[in-house]
């Protein structure tokens, strides 16, 4: 089909090349245009030849490239045995460094095929297939912050979050291909032809280039044999790219080898949870357990284990894990020194050192047993797997007690099974990590066993911790308060620390496991005042023993509820050993504290200072919000919203009312100040412009989806509205006050005083921007040393954005120009009704007399979100909160005073005359 087609849109083209040669002049009688009707009958019999160039599937064909499995006719759709479908959802693949760049551990390289179609031909033994085969450098992970998802990114200099537009550049280092062809259910072999297209690792695009696939399925796949090897092609004669070899694991047809044998576990870790309990055997659940990496442990006596079998890797992975409904399991597993091989848990990952095994899983046990072997290179290229000598035993459960230094959600054995002695190898998967939690069902029957709750209470009475502190403090009924991220004070590193367990129930990272919420036992703990507690700290810095790589240490110890102090003995595991010397104080802060620090304490090592794991003394501080104090936040952001939006609706009424006010009395518009008009114009002008893209704001509420995947807040777009028509009628009523100054018969008086204003208030404003850029090199030293301190990420915080705040000071005393054309014009005119005056005298006070009332209120962070009275539209602190209200004030109250007893009244001049207005009509010719 598709080679008719390109003949089809060949000829058409000729055909109208030709028409175009053959358009007789109409000057030239001696061309006849009948002569075109033959020529085309012609032209449509000659076959279309191939373009210069032109690879495509009209040149090179599926039997010139697969001459070993011949094309054959389809058979019509019926009923039969069940069609292979040929599916491999992830593999690996080496070479082709032109088109998908070099290979780097940050980015792995992935391949998928998916059939589109396989069907029954003529041939039994040929199936015909169509399939998409997507083949992709990697790309690096994205980091999730607090809004999930990559959908916004911070804009410093707006202090908001803005909607991370779509970027239609495509992929880079990615191709994907159309493949056509056949395969043999008698040899396994693949082989498609087709053409891709995509963007290569330089970012130039691909277009229709044309390959061919060749691919080896074992028939039937088994331990000796499970892997799908293979080649992509480049058959283009102008731009070729390199072969590209490809290995995935084989995803069907597998022969199960006989059941593997497993020994009995270790002493300690007899108990096993019966993860399937109540329910059949499911291996999505199995693999999603077993997702999470292994710390291998090669103490306990299992060094000629390891030697024997050639491990030094530092973690194992089960990268990929092949199930049937009666337990029967096999795998593939890698053994790597790369801490961030997770990234790896949806791709294949070939690692150091890689291992196949298959077995089962031991229902009555409740274990995986396997048995496998070794996975050698057999070629020149990373993708040329094969499968190597076999004798090697592995077995993974899930503990049922956990302790301070057995805390593996996962727990696994590795050995050797030509060797007598049975030393195993010890692997264990993190329990529960920022970034993964195990499915709550998991965690039913697990009990937690304290071993150092007798020492830490001692350095709990012995360091002062108990002694009363007034206010009420996180218990078990506030638990996730209990969860913190920290900073260390010096030194840098910050961390995460999360319970794991509060007295006798788990912690899963977001609820309490408890079976029966209103036992005695736990009913009991909820009284308590001192309750066992046991954590997990992740932490990153540079902590005098290690580089600046997370890190886990495993923590327990007793925590009072009636002073919010916690006291724990942890334990941190080194390269060759663990260091369980570690003293973990903190306090917490009380749930009605109105304060941004909850949290303080101290990492202290019990070692003496000659012990090389020693080290100093960390303070540590944790700046945040408890869960109620968070609701509370969301509650004052919705009111503030509100807020912003009734200020600024009364801004436009009280602007209209002056409107009103001046077409009543319209000697009042010449007596109006220009630099006060042109000033609130400003006030209004600038936000619209530095917070224009504060209409994609995230939002928590009243919200729903743009098209480019941000969100849109109708309190914003109101508020927004409603400032841009405040901002028109502001500019009418400045329109208004420069034209009838200009017929003014008086004018000459009029700006003179206006130039008088203007050599009084722009030397007040020039004093007060340089006052404000002192203040803003002083303090911003500051900020820079506390963002070193925390190793916070930082955030823009330039000048201007300070001078916008110092704007917001001149805006409250926007009267003062108006006061001072007064004083020098000695005028009694009424010029701005008191309506507008004292209105927007309180729109400009009300901002800090809130703020007074949410620093009593609500708990202040490093990083705020307000909707209203924002330190980045005015100077807000206990001092300016009296100063600004007072002044503003007192600048109505002299506007009031001036507009009835004279504009110079308090000056006591006795000779001061009182100039009236007198409007003049004036003929238009």
């Amino acid at each position: 089909m598709g080679e008719g087609r390109r003949r089809r849109d060949l000829t058409r083209r000729s055909i109208s090349a030709s028409r175009s040669q053959m358009a007789p002049p109409r000057a030239n009688p001696t061309h006849h245009p009948r002569l075109a009707l033959p020529l085309i009958i012609i032209l449509l019999l000659i076959p279309a030849a191939p373009a210069a160039g032109d690879t495509s599937l009209s040149t090179f064909s599926y039997s010139r490239h697969c001459p070993g499995l011949p094309a054959a006719v389809d058979l019509p759709a019926g009923d039969g045995p069940a069609l292979p479908t040929l599916q491999l959802s992830t593999g690996y693949f080496s070479g082709g460094a032109r088109a998908f760049g070099p290979e780097t551990s940050s980015q792995p390289r992935s391949f998928s095929l998916l059939p589109s179609s396989v069907a029954r031909t003529a041939n039994a033994s040929l199936l015909h297939v169509s399939a998409t085969l997507v083949v992709s450098e990697g790309r690096r992970l994205p980091r999730y912050g607090l809004l999930g998802r990559n959908l916004f990114e911070y804009d410093g200099q707006a202090h908001n979050f803005r909607p991370r537009l779509p970027r239609f550049t495509g992929r880079r280092g990615s191709i994907t291909f159309g493949l056509e062809g056949y395969y043999s259910t008698a040899s396994g072999e693949l082989c498609m032809v087709g053409t891709g297209s995509g963007r290569a690792a330089d970012g130039k695009p691909v277009h229709f280039l044309p390959v061919v696939l060749h691919l080896g399925f074992p028939s039937p796949a088994n331990l000796t044999r499970p892997f799908v090897t293979g080649r992509l092609e480049s058959v283009d004669t102008i731009s070729p790219i390199e072969t590209v070899s490809l290995v995935a694991y084989a995803e069907e047809g597998y022969a199960y080898a006989e059941s593997a044998s497993c020994p009995p576990p270790p002493a300690g870790r007899l108990d096993a949870l019966q993860v399937f309990e109540g329910r059949n055997f499911s291996c999505g659940h199995l693999s999603s357990m077993l997702k999470h990496p292994f710390r291998l442990d090669y103490r306990s006596g299992s060094e000629s284990t390891a030697s024997s079998l050639g491990l030094h890797q530092r973690y194992m992975y089960v990268n990929r894990l092949q199930c049937k409904d009666d337990g029967a399991v096999r795998a593939y597993v890698a053994f790597t020194d790369q801490t961030e091989a997770s990234r790896y848990k949806y791709n294949f990952m070939l690692g150091e050192k890689a291992v196949v095994a298959d077995g089962f899983w031991d229902r009555q046990r409740s274990r995986l047993c396997l048995k496998g072997c070794h996975v050698v290179n057999s070629g020149l290229s990373r993708a040329d797997l094969a499968v190597g000598e076999c004798g090697i035993g592995m077995s993974f459960w899930f503990p049922a007690v956990w302790s301070l230094q057995q805390r593996s959600f996962a727990a696994g054995l590795v050995w050797n099974t030509s060797l007598k002695s049975g030393e195993a190898i010890a692997a264990g998967s993190s329990s529960i990590t920022p970034n993964y939690r195990p499915y709550r069902g998991n965690l039913a029957g697990l009990k937690y066993n304290y071993t150092k709750v007798d020492e830490a209470m001692k350095h709990y009475e012995k360091s002062g911790l108990n002694k009363n502190r007034k206010g009420k403090f996180p218990d078990i009924s506030s638990y996730r308060d209990l969860v913190f991220r920290f900073f260390v004070q010096k030194g840098g590193g910050s961390g995460y620390a999360s319970p794991v367990t509060i007295g006798s129930v788990l912690f899963d990272g977001n609820s309490l496991v408890v079976r029966d919420p209103f036992s005695h036992h736990v009913t009991t703990e909820m009284k308590q005042r001192l309750i066992n507690v046991s954590y997990d700290i992740y932490y990153v810095g540079n902590w005098s023993l290690e580089s600046f790589h997370r890190r886990h240490i495993s923590a327990e110890g007793v925590y009072d509820t009636k002073t919010g102090s916690l006291c724990m003995i942890a334990c941190r595991v080194l390269n060759v050993s663990s260091d369980c010397e570690i003293l973990v104080t903190a306090q917490f802060s009380s749930l009605d504290a109105k304060v941004a620090q909850h949290v303080k304490g101290t990492f202290r090592s019990l070692r003496k200072k000659t012990d090389p794991l020693f080290f100093e003394t960390l303070d540590i501080a944790s700046y945040g919000m408890y869960v109620d104090q968070v609701d509370e936040s969301i509650w004052r952001m919705d009111l503030e919203s509100i807020m912003a939006l009734i200020s600024m609706t009364l801004a436009c009424i009280f602007i209209a009312v002056q409107l009103f006010h001046v077409n009543k009395v319209p000697e009042g518009l010449p007596a109006m100040s220009i630099t006060m008009l042109v000033v609130l114009a400003l006030g209004y002008m600038i936000p619209l412009v530095l917070n224009f893209e504060a209409l994609f704001k995230n939002s928590s509420k009243q919200t729903f989806p743009l098209a480019g995947g941000g969100w849109l807040e109708v309190n914003e777009v109101m508020v927004r509205i409603i400032t841009m028509i405040t901002f028109l009628l502001q500019l009418r009523l400045l329109q208004l006050a420069w034209s009838a100054r200009s017929v003014d018969v008086s004018k000459a008086e009029s700006w003179v005083a206006e130039r008088k204003v203007l050599w009084i208030c722009l030397p007040l404003y020039v004093i007060g921007g340089v006052i404000t850029w002192v203040v803003h090199m002083r303090f911003n030293h500051g900020r820079r040393m506390l963002r070193q301190v925390f190793r916070m990420k930082p955030v823009g915080h330039a000048f201007w954005e300070d001078l916008v705040s110092y704007g917001g000071l001149i805006l409250d005393g926007f009267l003062l120009p108006q006061v001072i054309l007064n004083a020098f014009s000695d005028s009694k005119v009424r010029a701005l009704s008191p309506g507008f005056y004292i209105g927007s005298t309180m729109i400009r006070a009300l901002p800090h007399v809130y703020d007074v009332f949410r620093r009593k209120h609500f708990v202040p962070s490093l990083r705020p979100s307000y909707m209203y009275a924002s330190p980045h539209d005015d100077l807000f602190s206990l001092a300016w909160d009296i100063v600004i209200p007072c002044g503003a004030i007192l600048l109505s109250v002299l506007l009031f005073f001036q507009q009835r007893l004279g504009g110079a009244f308090f000056l006591c001049s006795k000779n001061r005359k009182t100039r009236e207005y007198e409007m003049v009509s004036t003929v238009s010719s």
